[in-house]
This record gives structure tokens, C-alpha cells and sequence, in this order.
């Protein structure tokens, strides 16, 4: 069984470059009009793996972790048939998130996990819970700086 994978780099240190260009040749991952593997990185382009095997999402997403701890990036694997993609973000300052996410890399947290969450201190507001648990559930702090480098990207400065 298999699914796109895909990776976008925001931020990386010249030091973790290489590194970073061998992990997306080990999974050949190229950029939309490349035809062999990327022999540079370009900051806010999507790479994507035609067909790799599920799972193979989390084991890149602990390698990009180790290779290149100073990245900030997005990874996520397609959906299948019924079943969610998986979404990676990380951003050295805050951490890991990790979602289901859409096609598009779209994350989203499922309304079963969040009831779940909500209803398991009945006692904190849901202000409380925003700034404590629900944000890291949500991801806000990491999905705010990804949100930040997509946007710079997009005006191309």
C-alpha cells in the first residue's frame, strides 16, 4: 500500500543542507518539475515521493529530526482509500506536531480525540484549555510560524 509523501523545507541552517538534499534523494523526493534527484533546496517548495510505502512518514519525520534539528518543515503523507494522511510539522523552538491531515497537507485534529480531551478536566475553561493542552493539541504555536514562512514564501520575499 502506498501514497504520495510530501515535504516542504521553511528554514534550514547552511550546516544541515547536505543532510536534509541526502534524506530527499535516499526517498526520492523532487520538486514538481525535477526529474532526477534535487541538487539544491529550495525554501518553501513542495518535494513529493510518488507511490512510497505507508508509514514512511514517520520514520522521514524522525530522520529530518535527527539530520537536521535546526529545520523548520512540513511533511505528511496523502490519505488512503478511508483512512487520514498524516501530517509532520516542526519548528526547533516549539517542537513536534503531529496530525491526520488532507491531500493538501491540511491539518486536522478528528472531533472524537477532541471531545476526549475537553471533557477530561471538566473543571478548566475552554480559554484555560486553549493555552495549556488544547494549544498543543491544535498545534498553534507551530502551525503559526509554518503559517508565517508559507506566507513569505507565497509573496516570494
Amino acid at each position: 500500500m502506498s501514497a504520495d509523501l510530501q515535504l516542504r523545507i521553511h528554514s534550514a541552517p547552511a550546516g544541515e543542507v547536505v543532510a536534509l538534499l541526502d534524506l530527499m534523494r535516499e526517498h526520492r523526493l523532487r520538486g514538481e518539475y525535477e526529474r532526477g534527484p534535487a541538487e539544491a533546496l529550495i525554501l518553501g517548495q513542495t518535494y513529493r515521493a510518488q507511490d512510497a510505502a505507508l508509514g514512511l512518514c514517520e520514520e522521514v519525520a524522525a530522520r529530518l529530526e535527527e539530520d537536521a534539528p535546526n529545520a523548520v518543515y512540513e511533511l505528511w503523507q496523502d490519505p488512503h482509500w478511508s483512512a487520514d494522511g498524516h501530517y509532520h510539522a516542526y519548528v526547533p523552538k516549539f517542537g513536534h506536531f503531529e496530525a491526520g491531515c488532507d491531500a493538501e497537507g491540511v491539518p486536522h485534529v478528528g472531533v472524537h480525540e477532541l471531545i476526549e480531551r475537553l471533557s477530561g478536566r471538566p473543571e478548566e475553561t475552554l480559554g484555560d484549555w486553549m493555552t495549556g493542552k488544547g494549544a498543543d493539541l491544535l498545534g498553534v504555536a507551530v502551525l503559526a510560524v509554518v503559517g508565517e514562512y508559507r506566507a513569505q514564501h507565497a509573496s516570494g520575499s
